[in-house]
């Protein structure tokens, strides 16, 4: 018999710390993937390999690292230096 609606079959839910099973599955495959391909050494090399590569590199890995807020007090001092990588169409950066 289906649960009244509103009402779970754990009311308690999840416990707290508990990864959800598919994100953790789909984490496990990509750092396996990652291994294949050589790990950090082989992520290097594929950034290096063209100026397309390392400002992908830049653009998406890192922005995905990298905290979407940072907590400051009236204190400190924070700099920020934008990082501005152009690609031409043949993937190259244009001339300085």
């Amino acid at each position: 018999m289906p649960q009244p609606k509103g009402k779970s079959g754990n009311p308690n839910g999840r416990p707290k710390g508990t990864h959800n099973k598919v994100s953790t599955s789909v984490k496990e495959d990509v750092l396996f993937v990652y291994e294949s391909l050589g790990g950090a050494s082989g992520l290097e090399e594929w950034a290096r390999e063209s100026k397309r590569n390392l400002a992908l590199f830049y653009q998406w890995m890192m922005t995905k690292l990298l905290p979407a807020s940072l907590d400051v007090d009236q204190k400190s001092t924070v700099k920020f230096e934008p990082l501005q990588v152009i690609i031409n169409s043949n993937g190259d950066s244009p001339p300085k």
